[in-house]
């Protein structure tokens, strides 16, 4: 038998691609179900919080928020209101959790769509997700009840069937897990041509808004990792991802290139640094009584023409005239990007919906990983302990114009991190 020199030179180890053995098949150590039936409605259905509470008994994987707003029945009036695309995602203000005994942490309704649309394999699920959110509607479409569905990307899941991750395991935990959600007023996503009119009544509160949570069961509790092991002396470590709440910060409305300082990182390892840029025309006006006159288009994102990322002095994210966009693609599965709508006015008191583009950039610290397991092996990231990293050469892609013109940045941090679940509770290890 013949052995090749790559054979000879490769450290690897050998496995049969013809016959399925222990090392090319693998089989679950514990039987379980999944089960989506743990529902609950929101305390409030015209914006404001509501709180979510999971009991710690089992697997939690994805939490998923579902709202409606009911039929617009006059055809005149509603031939002046429109709908954003993913109105449901741009009516999140605030989402914050705490599972078990943990710390409370925050994230901003864009940073949570911004995740789910990390998580996503391709550009297709990435607009999947948006209109799932949410479909543009206007006119006569609004004669029918608006449903919108969205899920909540935390740090313990994946918000993709492609490498999903391992439930959070609450029955780890002697006290529950909570998810609190802030809406904004449901009448702030709507644009009203006929504005000062005050909107209907049907665009002023929800129909109806619930949480739902996909479990994972045990078909035998005995096989529960606290029941087999002494949790009071051992502990468990379930890998995840960590976003530090958004920054923002307003930008000169200019195409000359400037500079931002970004602070306030806490002591572990930066993955990445998320940014993107919205156009303050686009969310002028959000009233919650009477709409937005110009046009709502909260989930119109840009990404910066160019930019540079430095920590002490040191270049690590060099992306000149739009070559991010490239670097985010080749370092990852699809373009950092989505399709959406943004509202445009028409004669009549109508609006239409104009094609176009959102993107986001990734800054990366990381070395690239994309694989089905990517979400339990530690890449490491930068330490970066009470330091400053600054954003150099920010060109935005056009100049604003209307009386709300203007920019602003958005910055979301991403960390290493892996919560630790011993003696009931749980918390993170940065």
């Amino acid at each position: 038998m013949s052995v090749s020199v790559q054979e000879m030179v490769r450290a690897s180890e050998p496995i049969d691609l013809y016959y399925y053995d222990a090392e090319t098949s693998k089989k679950a150590a514990f039987a379980t179900t999944v089960n989506t039936k743990y529902v609950q409605q929101f305390a409030n259905l015209t914006g404001g919080s509501s709180v979510f509470t999971i009991p710690p008994q089992n697997g939690i994987q994805d939490i998923v928020v579902n709202a409606s707003f009911g039929a617009i029945t006059d055809p005149l009036v509603a031939a002046t209101l429109a709908l954003p695309a993913g109105w449901l995602w741009a009516s999140v203000r605030m989402v914050s959790f705490r599972y078990g005994g943990s710390s409370q942490y925050f994230i901003s309704g864009q940073q949570l769509l911004q995740n789910a649309l990390r998580c996503q394999t391709s550009r297709t699920s990435c607009n999947d997700l948006l209109n799932l959110g949410g479909n543009f509607a206007t006119g006569a479409s609004l004669a029918n009840p608006q449903s919108a569905s969205i899920v909540l990307r935390l740090p313990h899941n994946i918000c993709s069937g492609v490498g999903k991750s391992h439930p959070l395991p609450t029955d780890c935990l002697t006290q529950q897990c909570q998810v609190t959600i802030e809406m904004f007023p449901p009448g702030q996503v709507w644009t009203n041509r006929a504005n000062p009119a005050p909107l209907p009544a049907a665009c002023q509160a929800f129909t109806q808004a619930q949480f739902q949570v996909q479990q994972v069961m045990f078909n035998n509790q005995g096989d529960a990792l606290a029941r087999r092991v002494d949790l009071s002396t051992k502990a468990y470590a379930f890998p995840c991802e960590f976003v530090q709440q958004e920054s923002t910060q307003p930008l000169i409305n200019s195409l000359a290139p400037q500079s931002v300082v970004l602070t306030g990182f806490r002591s572990g390892e930066v993955k990445s640094i998320e940014v993107w840029l919205t156009d303050n025309a686009d969310t002028a006006n959000p009233n919650p009584t009477t709409g937005s006159l110009l046009g709502y288009t909260p989930n119109s994102w840009y990404a910066p023409q160019s930019v540079e990322m430095l920590y002490a002095g040191d270049i690590y994210a060099r992306y000149d005239n739009g070559v991010g966009q490239l670097f985010n693609l080749i370092n990852g599965n699809k373009s950092p990007a989505f399709d959406t709508v943004t509202m445009v006015p028409a004669a009549g008191n109508t609006v239409l919906p104009a094609p176009r583009l959102a993107q986001w950039l990734s800054l990366p610290f990381a070395q690239t990983l994309v694989d089905e397991d990517a979400h339990y092996i530690l890449v490491h990231g930068k330490p970066i302990t009470n330091g400053i990293i600054n954003l150099n050469n920010i060109v935005i892609p056009k100049v604003s114009t209307g009386a709300s013109a203007g920019w602003t940045l958005h910055v979301s941090y991403v960390y290493n991190t892996t919560l630790l679940f011993s003696q009931g509770t749980c918390d993170y290890v940065f």
